[in-house]
C-alpha cells in the first residue's frame, strides 16, 4: 500500500514540533558542523597570493543571501555589508565584504560537481537520512513489492541566459540543466548542465551511471524513452523505470495505440481490480476522470527484448467534461514500466513525475526568479542554481514551522536575518539527530 503523502511533509512536521520553544541562542555555532566543513573542502585554483576574499567567505554569503530572499550578485554585496556583524558568526570575513563582481567571479570558478558533493552530501546526511526511519513509500506483501521512492528526472533551460552578441554558441544558447529529484524528500540528487553541443539525451544516461538508486522506480518524459537510458536506470542505478511513450519511439508507440484500442482487451483488464484504476477530481467548472490500465500481457511485443528488464505496457485515459456544456476531451498516454502490473503503483508514479515541474522548476522560476536574473555566466549559473536548489530543500522542511509561503519565508528571514538563520541549522541538526 502506498503512503498517500510523500515522507518529507510527515518529516516537516516533525521537525516543526521539536524546533518549537527551543532557545535559538546557542545553535548559532552548528553552521560550522554541517556546511562550514564542506566549504572549507572547496577546491580554490586562484593565484592564493592575490586571493583577498576566502571562497568558503564567498560561498557563505550567497547562501545566506539565497535564505534570504535575494537573488542578484549585486543585492548579495549590500546585503553581506548590511549584516556583516552577525555573517561575521559564522564566517571570518578578514577582509571585510566582497564585491559583487567578486562574488560572481568566485562562484564562477568553483567545480560544480565539488559543489553538488557538498551539499547533496549535507542533505543526504540529514533529510535522507532522516527519512529513511519513516518507511516505505509502497509496499506490497503479497507481491514481495518495496518501493523506496519515486525518482523524476526532466531537464529545464532558464531564459534570457543566453548571450546574442558573443561569438560561440556555448554563450548564446540559454543556460540547460539536467534535474533528478527525489519526490519522497524534496531533495534534488543531480543538477548537471546540458552541453551546448549535446542534448538531455545523453547527459540522463551519463548522470544515471553515477546514481545507485536502488529500490526506487525512475520516471521521465517521452524524450528520455530510449533504450539506453533504460540500460543505464537498470543496470547502473539498479532502479526501475516508468517512461512515457510517444512519436519518437513511432512504432512502439503505434503498436501501443493499437493494442490499447482493442475494447475487449480493456474489458479483460478490468476483471483484474489490481490492474485498473479509476480516479476523479472535481473542478470548478469541469470533471476530470483519469483511468488507469496496466498489463503484462507483453509477449506480443517482438521487440520486448531490447528494453531491459520490460515487464508491463500501462495506458492512462483522461477524460475533461466541462459541466456547463457537457463537452468532453479525451488525452491519451501510454508507458513502458519494469514493474509488476500494479495499477495503484502505476498511477502513483505518473503523478508524482509532476513534482519536477510544480515542486521544484516552478518554484525555480516564481520564487527564485531565475528566469529574470541577469547574469549571463554559465558557470555562475550553474554553482548558484546548485545553492537555490539546496536551499529550497531546506525551505520544504521548514515549511510546517514558519506556516506561510515559500516567498515569504525567505522575506521573513531577510527582515529577521539574526533571529531566523540559526532556525534553519536547528532543523538540519534535529533531522540529524532523529
Amino acid at each position: 500500500m502506498a503512503k498517500k503523502d510523500p515522507r518529507l511533509k510527515e518529516l516537516a512536521n516533525l521537525v516543526a514540533e521539536n524546533i518549537d520553544g527551543e532557545d535559538l541562542s546557542q545553535y548559532t555555532d552548528i553552521f560550522l558542523s554541517f556546511l562550514g566543513k564542506g566549504l572549507g573542502s572547496l577546491q580554490d585554483n586562484r593565484q592564493q597570493i592575490k586571493v583577498k576574499h576566502a571562497l568558503s567567505d564567498c560561498v557563505g554569503i550567497v547562501l545566506f543571501s539565497v535564505f534570504s530572499g535575494i537573488d542578484e550578485w549585486i543585492e548579495m554585496e549590500y546585503f553581506a555589508n548590511d549584516y556583516i556583524a552577525v555573517l561575521r558568526k559564522y564566517l571570518p570575513l578578514e577582509n571585510g565584504i566582497p564585491s559583487h563582481d567578486t562574488l560572481e567571479r568566485v562562484i564562477a570558478i568553483i567545480k560544480p560537481d565539488e559543489m553538488q558533493n557538498v551539499l547533496v552530501g549535507v542533505l543526504r546526511d540529514t533529510v535522507m537520512r532522516a527519512t529513511q526511519t519513516l518507511g516505505a513509500f509502497y509496499e506490497n506483501k503479497e507481491l514481495d513489492i518495496c518501493v523506496n521512492d519515486i525518482i523524476a528526472l526532466d531537464g529545464k533551460e532558464i531564459r534570457n541566459t543566453g548571450n546574442q552578441d558573443k561569438p560561440n554558441v556555448e554563450d548564446q544558447r540559454n543556460y540547460n540543466a539536467l534535474n533528478v529529484q527525489s519526490t519522497e524528500t524534496g531533495v534534488t540528487l543531480s543538477s548537471t548542465r546540458i552541453d551546448e553541443k549535446t542534448n538531455e539525451i545523453p547527459e540522463a544516461q551519463a548522470v544515471l551511471k553515477t546514481l545507485d538508486l536502488h529500490g526506487c522506480i525512475v520516471t521521465a518524459d517521452a524524450l528520455n524513452t530510449q533504450k539506453e537510458t533504460v540500460s543505464a536506470i537498470v543496470n547502473d542505478a539498479r532502479a526501475d523505470y516508468c517512461l512515457a511513450v510517444k512519436g519518437n519511439q513511432k512504432k512502439l508507440y503505434e503498436d501501443l495505440l493499437l493494442y490499447f484500442r482493442d475494447a475487449d482487451l480493456l474489458e479483460e483488464i478490468k476483471k483484474h481490480p489490481e490492474r485498473h484504476l479509476v480516479e476523479t477530481e472535481e473542478k470548478s467548472g469541469e470533471t476530470i476522470t483519469w483511468e488507469h490500465f496496466i498489463t503484462d500481457d507483453i509477449g506480443w511485443y517482438g521487440e520486448r527484448h531490447l528494453w531491459k528488464k520490460l515487464k508491463s505496457f500501462a495506458y492512462v485515459k483522461k477524460t475533461i467534461q466541462n459541466k456547463k456544456t457537457g463537452n468532453t476531451t479525451v488525452e491519451e498516454r501510454f508507458y513502458i514500466c519494469s514493474f509488476k502490473p500494479l495499477a495503484d503503483l502505476f498511477a502513483l508514479t505518473i503523478r508524482r513525475h509532476w513534482h519536477i515541474e510544480n515542486l521544484l522548476h516552478w518554484v525555480l522560476d516564481v520564487v527564485f526568479k531565475e528566469d529574470t536574473l541577469r547574469t549571463k555566466e554559465k558557470k555562475a549559473l550553474h554553482n548558484l542554481g546548485l545553492i537555490k536548489r539546496f536551499v529550497l530543500s531546506i525551505l520544504k522542511i521548514l515549511k510546517p514551522y514558519y506556516n506561510m509561503s515559500y516567498n515569504h519565508m525567505r522575506r521573513k528571514i531577510g527582515r529577521k536575518f539574526e533571529e531566523e538563520i540559526p532556525v534553519i541549522f536547528l532543523a538540519l541538526k534535529k533531522m540529524y539527530d532523529m
